[in-house]
């Protein structure tokens, strides 16, 4: 329970962080309507129990010792859910190889790791 803890406090510390840089860079709320309030609250709930529950089964393993190191894990969260998704090929039921999203499906299409140069 600790480790969950400390896991959904260090994705908080990023949310939070991120928040803060949005509003000082714009000088409001990071919405235009109110209807847009509801994705970034799922959006970081989300972040949260990703965070929080990396940490607690890498505690539950034995694999960090203390709460810094399950803090760490919920700061990273985003970048170790890449990282294993990364490393292992996801199969259907029928054998098929599902479809990869987000950065792992960008960096797929560009093995070179060219991104965008401007």
């Amino acid at each position: 329970m600790e480790y969950l803890l400390w896991g959904l406090f260090g994705g908080f510390a990023v949310e939070g962080l991120e928040f803060a840089g949005a509003i000082r860079r714009s000088g409001k709320w990071p919405w235009k309507e109110p209807h847009e309030i509801v994705p970034l609250i799922v959006s970081v709930i989300i972040r949260l129990l990703v965070g929080g529950g990396l940490a607690a089964a890498a505690g539950a393993a034995q694999q960090i010792n203390g709460p810094f190191g399950a803090l760490a894990i919920g700061v990273a969260a985003p970048l170790i859910i890449e990282q294993l998704t990364s490393q292992i090929s996801l199969t259907g039921a029928t054998g098929g190889t599902l479809p990869l999203v987000g950065a792992s499906a960008e960096r797929a299409a560009d093995p070179a790791g060219g991104g965008d140069a401007g």
